[in-house]
């Protein structure tokens, strides 16, 4: 599946890269350390763009960089529209 990047987000020294998938409103976060080691790979789809997504993204990069353990699945089969 092609991406091209999108944009990059901080926290200390975790980032978050987004990219945009090749089908129309789908797109990729990827979490990686200071070394560049892949800690998460998160879909994220729905009718939302990551800029509506973009609190829940800074919050899970926030996580991370405070030493939180990576989900060796995230996300999976949530398309974060319908939260309580």
């Amino acid at each position: 599946m092609e991406r091209e990047l999108v944009t990059t987000l901080t926290h200390g020294k975790v980032k978050a890269e987004i990219y945009s998938l090749s089908v129309p409103g789908e797109f990729c976060v990827v979490y990686s350390d200071a070394d560049g080691k892949i800690l998460e790979e998160t879909p994220l789809t729905g009718i939302s763009t990551y800029h509506q997504r973009k609190p829940e993204i800074m919050e899970r990069l926030a996580e991370l960089a405070d030493g939180a353990e990576p989900d060796p699945e995230p996300g999976r089969g949530d398309s974060g529209e319908y939260h309580n």
